[in-house]
């Protein structure tokens, strides 16, 4: 394994504004979520699995967050309750320095150990850096979904919006209903 100027661990409140911050420049360039503001910590611990939730950060400064992931329920019916929706977004920093692999590869794992069995990436069609990474990591594109719905801010306000969806599976769990 190459050596790195990063490490990964869990979130942390304090790292919160930070990701916020960085999940908001994602908002800012149309092509991230059709979100217009970040959530509160309230409100992101009660929607993600904060088992999943990790934060990349530099070796140098161990509070300064380059990047971070996440997963969520992809739905709140039971029999669904393997199947998740990642988060990643990677600050200016970050980028090209193999954060982002390193932060979805650990996503994987800790969902492999949380016995989910599948992830799925909502991501827009021209997220292309998105896409290269999730599919660098074994996700396959299984769907585009077509005029999921409008944006309602930025560049990009009125316009529908297409989302394509990768999907890793992971190993099925033993488990017994």
């Amino acid at each position: 394994m190459a050596e790195t100027d990063f490490s990964i661990r869990p979130i942390r409140e304090a790292d919160f504004a930070q990701v916020r911050e960085i999940y908001e420049l994602g908002l800012n360039t149309g092509h991230a979520s059709f979100e217009k503001k970040g959530p509160t910590w309230e409100q992101f611990t009660r929607t993600k699995i904060i088992e999943t939730v990790f934060v990349a950060v530099e070796n140098s400064d161990p509070d300064f967050v380059l990047g971070w992931v996440s997963a969520a329920p992809a739905s709140s019916r039971s029999v669904f309750h393997g199947v998740v929706e990642d988060s990643i977004y990677i600050h200016p920093q970050g980028q090209g320095r193999g954060v982002g692999g390193a932060l979805l590869d650990t996503l994987i794992q800790v969902c492999s150990d949380l016995h989910k069995w599948s992830i799925h990436s909502w991501i827009f069609p021209e997220n292309e850096g998105s896409a290269k990474l999730h599919a660098s990591r074994g996700f396959e594109k299984v769907a585009t979904f077509h005029h999921v719905a409008k944006m309602s801010f930025g560049e990009m306000a009125g316009q529908w919006r297409d989302t394509d969806v990768w999907e890793k599976l992971l190993p099925k769990p033993d488990i017994h209903p």
